[in-house]
């Protein structure tokens, strides 16, 4: 009975009513595309940075980080493995192993970092055949290097020559040799260009005397999900044999730009939502003052104050939620549609992007988590305003109220 009454009141004037939810459907509508974008434009870099060669997380022996040297490998470990992968929020894993070299080829030399890389598995993390600008990739038991395009121009070398390697192996093993370039890579980084030979990982272990040892173990998250999670959940099992670090203390520059950034983009919704909270709390000032005639008569006759306080929250409620819903369903299109089809910066602009080591597009987040997220603070607005009416009904006087 309560229901279908604050229903009925809503509709009694029906301009202010749909203005206000106009209001809300606006408002929510402008949260979640801006939020989309926003986030989206956050996981498309991280993936960019990140996903694509880094790791969301990663596993190292104790100290590696500090001094990132072969002698701080550690050994190859099934039971550590199966654990990792049999975590829900982790996608795959892949072994790796590092090491400076001096490469050289005819009269030029140049420092270098050798990455052993397991390529079937590298494939899931990183679209290498978007990177192949000539020659072929690595194949497990491949012989020969992939090389960044910036290494290729110091050197001008070219699919077919060879890199000779110099440098030290595990324990001060010495490690020398000499490799076949079958591939040129974009690995869309200037730095990594500059400085990154790919090696199958069994070549890698065997030219630095460093067999079934690995630098660096790279955990894949699922999507939407959470990295401090994996490392909560893995270092009960090796926080003191191993160290467990996330992309954000491996990277921290990329996640205060993302927390600055991000900032500027809450206050802009906070400023929004500030608008709506005063546009909603105005319609329900209007229904409660316009109607203070009605409440003293319904209560004079017999109706529970509590029961009226009930019907003015409802009304607040269907208010919003109308609104809410409104603006769920019509951003979602939007969302979903440049979510499948990223904005693309200007031909300029996209070079400059590329050349830092971003791809020049900004995909939407289609998460669920940000409509739902929007739609609950609208919601508990409405729950705080709605406690003006319960306030008034309180104190209402029913002979003083029928006065006016």
């Amino acid at each position: 009975m309560l229901i279908k009454l604050a229903w009925r009141n809503i509709w009694r004037n029906k301009k202010r009513s749909l203005i206000t939810i106009t209001a809300i459907v606006i408002a929510v509508f402008l949260a979640i595309c801006m939020r989309s974008l926003q986030l989206g434009m956050y996981d498309n870099m991280i993936k960019n940075v990140v996903g694509s060669y880094s790791g969301h997380v990663q596993i190292h022996s104790n100290g590696y980080w500090e001094e990132q040297t072969i002698d701080n490998a550690f050994l190859y470990n099934d039971s550590l493995i199966k654990i990792i992968e049999n975590n829900t929020n982790v996608e795959h894993t892949t072994k790796r192993i590092q090491s400076g070299c001096l490469s050289s080829f005819d009269d030029l030399s140049k420092f270098v970092f050798v990455n052993g890389i397991e390529p079937q598995k590298e494939q899931l993390m990183t679209n290498w055949n978007k990177r192949l600008m000539e020659g072929e990739l690595l194949t497990p038991n491949s012989s020969s290097i992939n090389i960044g395009k910036g290494i290729a121009k110091y050197y001008n070398i070219k699919v077919g020559d060879t890199l000779i390697f110099v440098g030290q192996g595990y324990h001060g093993m010495q490690a020398v040799g000499a490799f076949p370039v079958c591939g040129i890579l974009d690995m869309k980084n200037p730095n990594l260009n500059n400085v990154s030979v790919f090696m199958s990982l069994s070549t890698a272990q065997d030219f630095l005397s460093a067999n079934d040892l690995m630098t660096h173990l790279i955990i894949n998250k699922k999507e939407y999900t959470d990295e401090e999670s994996i490392v909560s959940s893995l270092s009960e099992n090796f926080k003191e044999e191993y160290e467990i670090m996330t992309w954000q203390e491996m990277m921290p520059e990329i996640e205060q730009v993302i927390q600055a950034d991000s900032a500027g983009g809450l206050v802009m919704i906070f400023i929004l939502y500030m608008i709506i909270t005063f546009g909603i709390f105005g319609t329900v000032l209007m229904m409660t003052q316009e109607r203070k005639y009605e409440f003293g008569v319904v209560v004079s006759i017999g109706m529970r104050k509590i029961k009226l306080m009930i019907a003015m929250v409802y009304e607040t409620i269907f208010l919003t939620s109308i609104g809410v819903l409104s603006g769920i369903i019509l951003s979602r299109p939007l969302v979903l549609y440049f979510y499948n089809n990223p904005l693309e910066f200007p031909a300029e602009q996209a070079e400059m992007i590329e050349n830092q080591g971003f791809e020049a597009v900004i995909p939407f987040m289609s998460s669920y988590d940000i409509p739902i997220t929007h739609g609950l603070i609208i919601f508990f607005i409405s729950l705080f305003i709605s406690i003006y009416p319960v306030i008034t009904i309180y104190n209402l006087n029913p002979v003083k109220a029928m006065k006016r």
